[in-house]
Order: C-alpha cells, then sequence, then structure tokens
C-alpha cells in the first residue's frame, strides 16, 4: 500500500503481533520529508490515546527512515467509503459511521485540548483515518501537525494539508 511518502507494509512481530511498517522512500527523502518526520515523531512521542494510532518505533540510518505502527486491519476509511465497491466491502450502515465520526472526534478532542501539549492535524481527511477489526477509528499521519503555543491561540494564515 502506498502512503504520504513512501510504501506501508504489513508485517508481524515474533511474538505474534502484527504491525504496519512505512518505509520513506529515498527519492523523497528531502528536508520537507525529514521534517515531517521528526515533527510526527515528536508529536507520536508525546502523545498516547485510543483514537491516534500507536507508534511501536521507528529507524533512521542515513536516507533510510522507517516507522513501524500497530496494524490496523481495516485499513483506511476512504476505502469503506469511497471504493468499498473495488475492494468488495459492504457499505458503512450509518451508525457505523456516527461511530466512526465520533471516535474522530474524541481524538481531535485530544490533540487539540486535553494532550499535555496542544496540537491541530491540518491534514484530517478519510485516508488518514484507519480502522481496527471492530470498525474502532484511529488518526494516522501526524506529518503537517501544528503546535499551539501553551494558553495561547492559533491564526492561521496559509492552506495546509494534502489531497485526498
Amino acid at each position: 500500500m502506498n502512503g504520504g511518502f513512501g510504501i506501508v507494509y504489513k508485517g508481524q512481530l515474533d511474538i505474534g503481533t502484527k504491525i504496519a511498517v512505512k518505509r520513506m522512500e529515498s527519492v523523497v527523502i528531502c528536508i520537507k520529508a525529514l521534517d515531517e518526520f521528526e515533527l510526527e515523531i515528536s508529536v507520536l512521542t508525546k502523545v498516547r490515546h485510543r483514537h491516534l494510532v500507536l507508534l511501536l518505533g521507528y529507524s533512521t540510518q542515513g536516507l533510510k527512515i522507517i516507522l513501524v505502527y500497530e496494524y490496523m486491519p481495516q485499513g483506511e476509511l476512504s476505502r469503506h467509503l469511497f471504493h468499498w465497491e473495488k475492494f468488495k466491502l459492504e457499505p458503512l450502515s450509518w451508525k457505523r459511521r456516527l461511530s466512526i465520526a465520533l471516535d474522530v472526534a474524541r481524538g481531535m478532542e485530544y490533540l487539540h485540548s486535553l494532550a499535555h501539549q496542544s496540537f491541530i492535524h491540518r491534514d484530517l481527511k478519510s485516508s488518514n483515518i484507519l480502522l481496527s477489526d471492530d470498525f474502532r477509528a484511529k488518526v494516522l499521519d501526524f506529518g503537517p501537525v501544528k503546535l499551539i503555543p501553551d494558553g495561547g491561540k492559533l491564526i492561521m494564515t496559509q492552506v495546509a494539508g494534502t489531497f485526498g
């Protein structure tokens, strides 16, 4: 599966835990990619919430960058909303859609106001929301995140995010 800056592989640890391994492509590793990688690592090491995808580990060696996440078996929400026929999936019921929306809202609430340091995601879209076996939603991809000063307000003066 292709991710934002690379390819995502499914793997398994010796103890049987399934993982998702995101390998950033060396052709796209540039200052922007390194900056986003460092920001994503700094965010993911500061936040833990049941509706944010868990970072299990990472590795950097020269131009090789690897992120290891918990595996989310149902994949991206976008597949279930826009491509369910292509992937031979059942369409999501309205009850399940509401549950997913609430999960995402809880994850965003945590990032925006409940975490030790507040963050704004800036790239929330269906392809950055992953689903577990029981369709619990978790938010992914914290590269474009913006820190909010403690007790401060944030005024956005630029467009941020990616298509999809």
